[in-house]
C-alpha cells in the first residue's frame, strides 16, 4: 500500500496490481522454493477454512477486521494460483511425459518451432507425440525436447509440422561447465526443456505427415515475407538488418552490426518487440482516427487496430516477444476504446498478468523483464522528465518529448540492463535520438513493401530506398559506436545490487514528487546500504585468491586471479581468440572485480608473481600447486591436484590425492573418458563420477 501511495496510484484505479503482484510471489515461490503441488493445495485449503470461521466468529464482524481477513485470504488465493500455475506448467511434473517411459525405443516427434540451420546440422525445438517400445507397444505421450538433426538425416530443412520416428536417445542439458558461462540449461528450463537428442540418417525416418498448426501458418507467412525482402535488398548486411527489423529474423546479421547497435544502446530495434508494435499501434491510431467520429466507429477502429497488430505479429512468425508485445497493446486499446477513463497503468498490469497466466515463466524471460520496466518507465517517469522543460517549438518539442522518452525508459530498464548484460551505452540519449526516427521510417518503408511488392517497378524502387536508408542507419550507428568512451563493458551488479538500486531510485523518485522527510530518509538509507556493499564487494576481491582449471574443448587453459588481476595460461590459439575469452572468461572476470588480464601461452611463465610454470609438469599459485599429467609418469612437484590430459593403462594407482582433486582436460576423448572413469573406480569406488566441469580452487 505505501508504495501505491507514494506514486499516486489507488487500488480503486489499478486492481490489476492486486492480483498481479500475490501471483507474481507465487510463480517466485514455485520456481524456487518448491514443495510439492498437494501440499500447497491442501495448505490453501487450511487456511480458507481458518478464514472462513474467523469470519463466521460474531467476534470479528467488524468491517476493518473483515476486510483484513477477506484481503489476506484474497492475496494468498492468487499466490497459491501462481504456485500451482507455474508447478503444474513445468511439463516433467505432467502425466505421460515421454522420460517416463524408460524403455522406449522410439519417438514419434513434431518439429514445433523455427528452425535453426547451422554448419553441421538443424536445431529445433519438437514435441513428442508418442513412445514405442522393443515390442511395438504404443504410448502415448507429450513433452518438448531440444532436437539436432545432423544434416545427412534429412533430405531438406526441417519444417514446423513435420513429423518424424527417430531412435531415443534423450540427454539431460547439461549445466555450465565454467563459472561465468552463459546457463544455457537454466535458459531451457525457463522455455520448458529439460531434454535433448542428437539424431543422424541411421535413426531417423521422416513420416508422410505434416501437422498444420497456427504457428506454422505464421512462419509460412514470414517465410513468405523474407523472400519478399531477400528479393529487393539482396545485400548482406543492409538485408540482414531489414530481416531482423520487421520480422526478428536474425539468422543473417552481420556480428559487427549486432555488436555496434548493442555498444549504442539500439540493439532492441533489432529486436522485434513493443517497440515495432507501438510504432504499428500508433500508425493504425492515426489512419483510424477519423473513424471515432462516427456512430460506434469506435468499435470498427477497436477491431482494426486489434486486427492490425495481430496481423503483424503473425507475418513475424508469433515469436514470444511479439506475442507480448501484441497482447500488451491489444489490452491497452480495448481499455481506451471501452472506457473512457481507462488507467494505462491497469492495463499494463492486465496484459501482464494475461501473459502470466498463459506462460507463469515470462517473469523470468529477460525481455518480458525488460519490456515491461521500459513501458513502466514512459507511463510514469517520462511525464515527470517532460515537465522540466516546456519548449514553444513544434520541432524543439518533438526532440524533447523523443529525448524524454529514451531517459524515462533506459532509467528503469538501466539496473537489470546491467545485471544481464554488463555494460552501458553512454551515448544512448544521441543514438536513440537519430536511430529510432529512421528505424520507424523503414519500417514503414517494409510494410509498403510486403504490401506493394506485386505491382511491378514498385517493389524495385521501395527496395532501393529502403536499402539506401539502412545503410545510412547502419553507418550512423557504427560511427557512434566509434566515439571516444562510447560504451562502458564489465560492470557488474549482483542481485542484491541491483535490489538496493531499484529501492534507491524509486524512494528518490517518490520524495521528487511527495517531498516527504521520511522518503528521503529511505534514500539516503538505501543510498548508505548499497554504497556499504558496494565497497565491501570490491575490498573483498581485492584480497581474493583464485586458481581455475576450465573444462573448454580442444584447449588447455588454466587461470590464477589475484586481487583485482587475472593471469591467463593457455595455448595461443585459446589466447588469440577474442570471441572464446568473451564467452568462457569475460563474465567470470567481470563478476570477480578484474581490471587487468595478462595472458601467456604455455612456452613461459610471468616473471616478478606468485606464480610458477613448468610446461608439461605443473602449476603452482602461492602455495597451491596443480601437477599436470602429459605422459603418465609422476614427476617431483607435490602434487595437491591432479590435471589429467591422456590416459594410459596403468597410472590410475600411482595417483595419491583425494578423488574431489582430480582434474581432466575436455580434450580427452570419450572412449578414454569411459576408460578413465573405469579405472577411477576401480580405485575410489563404484560410486565415483568424473566432474565434467572447471575445478576453482579458493584460498
Amino acid at each position: 500500500m505505501l508504495f501505491v501511495q507514494l506514486t499516486l496510484f489507488s487500488w480503486h484505479k489499478i486492481p490489476f496490481v492486486r492480483l498481479l503482484i500475490p501471483f507474481i510471489l507465487g510463480v517466485f515461490w514455485a520456481l524456487y522454493l518448491p514443495f510439492g503441488f498437494y501440499s500447497c493445495l491442501a495448505g490453501f485449503c487450511v487456511l480458507v477454512i481458518v478464514v472462513l470461521f474467523l469470519l463466521r466468529n460474531k467476534k470479528t464482524h467488524f468491517k476493518f477486521t473483515t476486510q483484513v481477513l477477506v484481503g489476506i485470504l484474497f492475496t494468498v488465493c492468487f499466490i497459491t494460483i501462481g504456485y500451482l500455475r507455474t508447478y503444474s506448467y513445468n511439463e516433467t511434473r505432467q502425466l505421460h511425459h515421454f522420460s517416463d517411459f524408460k524403455k522406449a525405443k522410439y519417438y514419434y516427434i513434431t518439429v514445433e518451432d523455427a528452425v535453426i540451420a547451422k554448419e553441421k546440422f538443424y536445431r529445433c525445438y519438437a514435441s513428442v507425440n508418442a513412445c514405442k517400445d522393443s515390442g511395438g507397444k504404443f504410448n502415448v505421450s507429450q513433452g518438448n525436447l531440444l532436437l539436432y538433426f545432423k544434416k545427412n538425416a534429412v533430405q531438406t530443412k526441417p519444417l514446423v509440422g513435420n513429423t518424424y520416428l527417430i531412435s531415443s536417445n534423450i540427454q539431460p542439458i547439461l549445466g555450465p561447465a565454467n563459472p561465468g558461462e552463459f546457463n544455457y540449461k537454466q535458459y531451457l528450463t525457463y522455455h520448458n526443456i529439460y531434454y535433448q537428442q542428437f539424431t543422424d540418417s541411421a535413426n531417423t525416418i521422416t513420416l508422410p505427415i505434416t501437422k498444420p498448426s497456427v504457428y506454422s501458418w505464421a512462419l509460412s507467412l514470414r517465410d513468405a515475407s523474407l523472400k519478399i525482402i531477400k528479393q529487393y535488398i539482396p545485400e548482406e548486411k543492409e538485408g540482414g538488418v531489414a530481416q531482423a527489423l520487421l520480422l526478428g529474423y536474425k539468422d543473417e546479421l552481420d556480428p559487427d552490426i549486432v555488436d555496434a547497435f548493442s555498444r549504442t544502446g539500439t540493439l532492441h530495434v533489432l529486436a522485434v518487440s513493443g517497440l515495432h508494435a507501438g510504432i504499428i499501434y500508433i500508425i493504425l491510431s492515426f489512419l483510424t482516427k477519423p473513424l471515432s467520429k462516427y456512430r460506434k466507429g469506435k468499435i470498427i477502429q477497436l477491431v482494426l487496430l486489434i486486427g492490425g497488430i495481430w496481423l503483424y505479429a503473425f507475418v513475424t512468425g508469433l515469436s514470444s516477444s511479439v506475442l507480448r508485445a501484441s497482447i500488451m497493446f491489444s489490452t491497452m486499446a480495448i481499455g481506451k476504446s471501452l472506457k473512457y477513463n481507462s488507467n494505462i497503468y491497469n492495463n499494463l498490469f492486465a496484459s501482464a498478468f494475461i501473459l502470466l497466466i498463459y506462460n507463469p515463466l515470462f517473469i523470468v524471460d529477460v525481455g518480458f523483464q525488460l519490456s515491461y520496466l521500459a513501458v513502466l518507465g514512459i507511463v510514469f517517469i517520462q511525464p515527470l522528465i517532460k515537465n522540466w522543460w516546456l519548449p514553444t517549438n513544434w520541432l524543439t518539442k518533438q526532440i524533447w518529448s523523443l529525448i524524454s522518452i529514451s531517459f524515462a525508459a533506459q532509467l528503469l530498464t538501466f539496473p537489470i540492463g546491467v545485471f544481464y548484460f554488463h555494460q552501458f551505452p553512454n551515448y544512448f540519449l544521441l543514438s536513440n535520438l537519430l536511430i529510432i526516427p529512421i528505424t520507424s521510417i523503414i519500417l514503414i518503408g517494409l510494410i509498403a513493401l510486403i504490401g506493394l511488392s506485386w505491382i511491378p517497378y514498385v517493389g524495385l524502387i521501395l527496395g532501393k530506398c529502403i536499402w539506401v536508408i539502412i545503410w545510412f542507419n547502419n553507418w550512423l550507428v557504427i560511427k557512434i559506436d566509434e566515439l571516444p568512451y562510447s560504451y562502458i563493458k564489465g560492470i557488474h551488479f549482483d542481485f542484491f545490487q541491483m535490489i538496493l538500486l531499484y529501492a534507491l531510485m524509486l524512494f528518490f523518485l517518490a520524495f521528487c514528487i511527495h517531498k516527504y522527510k521520511v522518503l528521503l530518509t529511505l534514500t539516503m538509507l538505501s543510498l548508505l546500504i548499497f554504497s556499504g556493499y558496494y565497497g565491501y564487494t570490491k575490498y573483498s576481491q581485492s584480497q581474493q585468491r583464485i586458481m581455475v582449471a576450465h573444462y573448454i574443448k580442444k584447449h588447455d587453459v588454466f587461470t590464477c586471479l589475484q586481487g583485482h588481476t587475472a593471469y591467463i595460461f593457455a595455448d595461443s590459439s585459446f589466447i588469440n581468440d577474442k570471441l572464446a575469452i568473451k564467452f568462457y572468461l569475460e563474465p567470470y572476470f567481470w563478476a570477480h572485480g578484474i581490471t587487468e588480464v595478462i595472458s601467456s601461452d604455455f612456452n613461459k611463465t610471468f616473471i616478478g608473481t606468485n606464480i610458477y610454470y613448468k610446461k608439461n609438469s605443473g602449476l603452482q599459485f602461492f602455495d597451491r600447486i596443480m601437477t599436470i599429467q602429459n605422459n603418465g609418469k609422476l614427476n617431483g612437484i607435490k602434487h595437491q591436484f591432479w590435471y589429467v590430459k591422456h590416459t594410459t593403462k596403468n597410472y590410475f594407482n600411482a595417483i595419491a590425492i583425494p578423488q574431489n582433486n582430480i582434474v581432466w582436460s575436455a580434450n580427452i576423448g570419450f572412449n578414454k573418458t569411459v576408460k578413465l572413469e573405469q579405472g577411477l573406480k576401480n580405485k575410489f569406488g563404484p560410486n565415483f563420477k568424473l566432474n565434467k566441469k572447471a575445478t576453482v580452487i579458493k584460498f
